[in-house]
């Protein structure tokens, strides 16, 4: 994945035909947009960040004073926190979405996990898949083989706190891409892998089930969408509406055929757009 967090707080100057706009918010809702936008040609676009980029509030702040034109969450808006626009009408706009999901081989009976498991297989505390199949399923047993990603990609950054490893060596088998930590698991009776969403055509995914005794939930647009899918994160912005003429370029573009294009050559999915709209809270 190209290098996407800069960490650069400023501005381009517009060129001849630049649209300019402002960002404020959480900072990698606001460097993937800040990303996408870049990508736009006709017409360009000249992008500010306004600190600070750390939080969602602070876009959520910025945009009720005005000095933003585009708060980019990574979360939606609260009740509490559209009061400071007044009567003003706000509205917020899913744009894309990340994911990862736990891969298992086909023939692995065990349909979910405990969401609260999770962190323990991956600190090896738990080690046999006897230790979550229990009684219900007596002969699924065996040590739990991980496979995972480097610690410096996207996904190790999840990883690495649910093992609590941070300058030690990865708990999981490392490999270099989604694709082979999915073959790996797809050879593997007893494999356990943790890759992007979108890799089970040779393994399947193991749900979560965030009580115990809750059904599973499963990396479907639907779950991710309503944030019950704990191992997605969604990208949103926000802006006050009707929308201005630059942030009405900004979302013409970013719904648009080259903004998604932009968005998936980020390794993030595209969320359609006729299912963008986030109902008021």
């Amino acid at each position: 994945m190209p290098a996407l967090l800069l960490g650069l707080i400023g501005c381009v100057q517009p060129g001849p035909a630049s649209v300019s706009i402002s960002l404020g918010g959480a900072q990698i809702p606001v460097e993937l947009v800040e990303s996408w936008l870049r990508e736009a040609r006709s017409p360009g676009f000249a992008i500010a960040q306004v600190s600070p980029v750390y939080m969602s509030q602070h876009g959520f702040e910025n945009l009720a004073r005005g000095e933003c034109d585009l708060a980019c969450a990574d979360r939606p808006l609260a009740a509490r926190e559209l009061q400071q626009f007044g009567d003003r009408d706000v509205q917020g706009r899913r744009v894309a979405f990340y994911g990862y999901a736990l891969y298992v081989n086909p023939s692995n009976p065990l349909d979910a996990i405990f969401s609260k498991h999770l962190r323990l297989i991956f600190q090896r505390r738990i080690k046999d898949w006897s230790e979550l199949a229990g009684d219900r399923i007596p002969e699924l047993q065996g040590p739990i083989s991980l496979y995972g990603p480097a610690k410096s990609t996207r996904g190790g950054s999840i990883l690495s706190p649910l093992a609590n490893i941070w300058f030690a060596d990865p708990t999981w088998q490392v490999l270099d891409s989604d694709a082979a930590i999915v073959a790996k698991v797809a050879e593997d009776p007893l494999g356990l892998g943790f890759a992007s969403i979108g890799y089970d055509e040779t393994a399947r995914y193991l749900g979560l089930r965030l009580e115990r005794a809750a059904p599973p939930v499963f990396p479907s647009l639907e779950a991710i969408e309503a944030e019950r899918y704990g191992l997605a994160k969604l990208i949103y912005v926000y802006y006050l509406d009707p929308p201005a003429p630059n942030v009405r370029a900004a979302l013409d573009y970013l719904f648009g055929d080259a903004g998604c294009r932009a968005i998936e050559s980020t390794d993030l999915w595209s969320i359609p757009v006729d299912r963008t709209l986030v109902p008021p809270p």
